[in-house]
């Protein structure tokens, strides 16, 4: 299918109405993404020209469930990132259920939950830790805005791809085999309601949809597609969704810990997590005013002295020399500790540096943070779609993890773009190797698919 014609005045068009709408974000290095979704758009719903479909637009209605299901991404699997699920077993659970005993519930969030997995895993952590016996009364919220994903979430049927972190015993327990797939068990699904919610919107924090004095909210890997005026607006409404005492876990990959001021930041092993003080306020009242004017972009603020900000936050460095140039000394030394504290100091310096999220995720693939790894890989692809070495790197992993079709895909994108090169030109980030070896890697890789 080739793309259809999308002048500048119309990718401008286009790029503020998916940010107003939806808080998506496509810069210029993200036209091409613009224009294949809105290709793909117009010809299911049988319009010839980008034009036209940016006037059904701004009219509105079911045309935007396409546009949605077009720009948004699901892949997710159960207990997704397992240091996170373990500070909610030995942390958060425990903090807890001290302080409500006397109310004896709780509720979560999961906010951007794709087809299914993170609330179920949630609603499974509250099953083990708090069983019907008890008396607590438990409920997991789970909002999406791609109406598929939550399709597919209520059916609760899911293939082995979605089990890779899911012990046996969790397996048997929380699942019944159906048809070579498995079924999250009814009493596991009762505890989960699903519903639709776009996170940039002034939909929350409300009565009516229930996002109120909610305990502890779960939102991975959602933020990293959200400008930085959507990102401050979201943080503060679930800052005012929270209750007192509340908390928010986010992605490793999500943004700078500053633009969570408002939070305390907790350390805990592999991870970071933001609580809302014990001592705010029960209810924030929001504004009527439109989320981009009621937060506006703001500077970064400085984090609070205590708790002391986690290590993966150092001070901002000198302006010189480039720490990137000293991360990459201490890749190839395989020293990746230090590695780790150099991207994170050009992040810094630049949080839109598409190859300060590359060395990262090198680290976390190094140190068999698979999760992590990929969440940075698709940062950088995210801020540079035209990221050689983050296209191959991806590939790898998705064939490493079995996922050939996603692989090919990955090692064709990366083919593409080393087409534009000429054969002895240094691809950055390789360390020192040229388009031409790069090739040849690559079709090595591709008959490994079978290619």
């Amino acid at each position: 299918m080739i793309d259809l014609p999308l002048t500048d005045e119309l990718y401008n068009l286009l790029r503020d109405l998916l940010r107003n709408r939806l808080g998506l974000h496509f810069p210029a290095h993200r036209r091409t993404d613009v224009a294949r979704a809105m290709t793909i758009v117009a010809h299911e719903h049988s319009f010839t020209d980008l034009n036209r479909l940016y006037t059904a637009l701004i009219a509105d209605g079911p045309i935007w469930d396409t546009v949605i299901r077009c720009l948004t991404i699901g892949e997710t699997y159960f207990f997704r990132n397992g240091a996170q699920f373990r500070a909610l077993r030995e942390h958060i659970l425990p903090e807890l259920l001290t302080r409500r005993a006397g109310v004896r519930s709780l509720r979560f969030w999961s906010a951007g939950c794709a087809s299914g997995e993170e609330p179920y895993s949630l609603a499974m952590v509250l099953a083990d830790i708090l069983p019907a016996s008890t008396g607590w009364q438990v409920s997991v919220l789970a909002t999406d805005l791609n109406q598929d994903f939550l399709e597919r979430a209520r059916q609760a049927l899911y293939g082995q791809w979605s089990f890779r972190e899911t012990t046996e015993e969790q397996r048997e327990r929380f699942f019944s085999p159906e048809g070579g797939r498995w079924r999250v068990r009814p009493e596991i699904r009762r505890t989960v309601m699903f519903n639709r919610l776009n996170l940039a919107a002034e939909e929350y924090p409300a009565l009516t949809n229930g996002t109120m004095a909610m305990d502890v909210i779960f939102c991975r890997n959602v933020l990293i597609y959200f400008d930085e005026a959507t990102i401050r607006a979201v943080a503060k409404r679930f800052y005012a969704t929270l209750a007192p005492g509340g908390w928010l876990v986010i992605g490793h990959a999500e943004p700078n810990a500053r633009i969570f001021y408002d939070f305390e930041t907790v350390n805990a092993p592999g991870t970071v997590l933001y609580r809302k003080p014990a001592d705010a306020p029960l209810f924030t009242v929001p504004s009527s005013l439109p989320f981009a004017a009621h937060f506006p972009p703001v500077a970064l603020l400085p984090l609070p002295a205590s708790p002391r900000p986690p290590a993966l936050l150092p001070a901002p460095p000198p302006a010189t020399p480039d720490p990137l140039v000293a991360a990459r000394v201490a890749a190839n030394a395989g020293d990746w500790q230090r590695t780790a504290e150099l991207a994170n100091q050009a992040l810094i310096i630049d949080p839109m540096r598409a190859a300060a999220h590359f060395i990262r995720g090198q680290v976390y693939e190094h140190v068999g943070q698979t999760d992590e790894a990929i969440a940075a890989y698709r940062r950088s692809l995210y801020l540079d779609s035209a990221f050689v070495m983050g296209n191959l790197a991806m590939a790898d992993m998705w064939r490493r993890g079995g996922q050939t079709i996603e692989a090919r895909r990955g090692y064709r994108s990366a083919l593409r773009l080393i087409d534009q090169l000429a054969p002895a030109t240094l691809v950055p980030e390789s360390n020192g190797t040229s388009a031409a070896e790069l090739r040849v890697y690559i079709n090595s890789q591709m008959k490994l698919l079978g290619d």
